[in-house]
């Protein structure tokens, strides 16, 4: 393996450093991402239990103890529930902005490195070919073994900035529909929250 790397130079071990940057925010984002916490199945139900129950101190308590995008957003729709309907979805519309971001912290860095890996890939491959072709200018075609080698070393930065590019951009792109997923459910129970509070429902 490090015969592997060595042989790819610089740009190999750019690479590794891509794929362990990689491979650290899938899992942060795997765990991050959970439906738990983002919207927890049982939150919604209970606050609105609540809030029938006209026990609004009870369902502030539920969504603070909650600690999920979710909790957050519907305990400032409680918090502000005097305030009047167009000020409340405003409000609710720049927390929910905040939780967004937080959703998407670093998965523009796994698109980013999706599309740069390749490149790296390639640059180290076109180095390779121009030191290859330096030997060629040296000694000539003759040494068949060595040029195929040599060309050889030159593609391994390709295949390994493909193998980093490829998990990299199915990973950015199962995280990007997951929030945009979590996005809209929380657009869902957010106005039908402000509906609630307001007595339209």
């Amino acid at each position: 393996m490090y015969e592997f790397l060595v042989q790819g130079g610089t740009t190999m071990f750019i690479l590794l450093g891509c794929s362990i940057l990689a491979l650290t925010i899938i899992f942060e984002r795997s765990w991050s991402l959970r439906r738990s916490v983002v919207i927890p199945d049982k939150l919604a139900a209970e606050v609105e239990d609540a809030i029938r129950r006209e026990d609004v101190k009870q369902a502030i308590q539920i969504c603070h103890e909650s600690h999920t995008a979710m909790g957050r957003i519907l305990w400032v729709a409680l918090g502000n529930r005097g305030v009047t309907r167009p000020v409340l979805k405003e409000m609710l519309e720049e927390v929910g902005r905040q939780e967004v971001a937080h959703l998407d912290r670093f998965i523009g860095a796994l698109g980013l490195i999706a599309a740069i890996s390749p490149l790296l890939g390639l640059l180290g491959t076109v180095i390779g070919m121009i030191e290859v072709f330096q030997v060629i200018s040296v000694e000539g075609v003759g040494k068949a073994d060595i040029l195929a080698g040599g060309i050889s070393k030159a593609l391994n930065t390709t295949a390994a900035g493909l193998s980093v590019a490829i998990p990299t951009l199915v990973a950015f792109r199962l995280f990007e529909a997951r929030v945009d997923r979590f996005v809209i459910e929380i657009e869902h129970h957010a106005l039908r929250f402000v509906e609630l509070l307001k007595g339209e429902r």
